[in-house]
């Protein structure tokens, strides 16, 4: 996987595939950090309970689309026997590549100590973790999984990446990103100081 990169951005892990590229990726984490910030801020003032459907939508805003099921690559079944339940779901949602994209991404987290803690913090305290593979998908475009896996708080010890975990309440799904749209519409209006505190919340780390 040549080429691929991986931040932790709060309780999330964003990978990306080959293909995308250096301006696209910031765009991309940008993106994130800003739903991210302003989720997060939504649902500690009490104004929302649904902390993914928040989120969800403000990517939505932003020029993320969810991606028809004929757009879809349905990987052959055998995907599942070599993987584990996460990384199955991932690829059924979009594709093995992208479920290989996080198996990376994650195996080297293990040695970014300062990401690993801030996500293992912000997954403790938030009760949630994600998962968002990227890949391109055609000029000013990125394709991302969006998965996200709820659990009590003890869950989420350090160590949890490695440790089987109940995936009673998961969801995931395809979804599209519209860089110029998010770029020419969205990104002008948002204010220079709260991309600077987006930004700082976003840990970048080698692969």
């Amino acid at each position: 996987m040549s080429e691929a990169h991986a931040a932790v951005i709060g309780a999330g892990v964003v990978s990306f595939l080959s293909g995308v590229s250096a301006s696209q990726r910031d765009k991309v984490k940008l993106a994130l950090a800003l739903a991210e910030r302003a989720t997060q801020d939504a649902f500690e003032q009490g104004l929302v309970q649904d902390w993914f459907a928040y989120y969800r939508n403000q990517l939505k805003f932003m020029g993320w689309d969810a991606v028809t099921a004929e757009q879809i690559h349905w990987p052959d079944s055998a995907r599942a026997d070599q993987v584990d339940k996460v990384l199955s779901l991932i690829s059924k949602t979009a594709g093995g590549h992208f479920a290989d994209s996080v198996q990376v991404s994650l195996a080297r987290l293990a040695n970014a100590a300062r990401p690993l803690a801030e996500l293992e913090r912000h997954a403790r305290e938030r009760q949630h973790f994600q998962l968002l593979p990227c890949a391109p998908a055609g000029q000013h475009r990125v394709d991302m999984v969006l998965y996200h896996e709820i659990d009590q708080r003890d869950t989420w010890e350090a160590g949890f990446i490695k440790r089987q975990r109940s995936l009673k309440n998961v969801r995931a799904e395809l979804v599209r990103f519209n860089l110029l749209a998010f770029e020419n519409s969205h990104l002008p209006k948002v204010q220079k100081n709260v991309v600077e505190v987006a930004l700082r919340r976003i840990l970048d780390y080698d692969l």
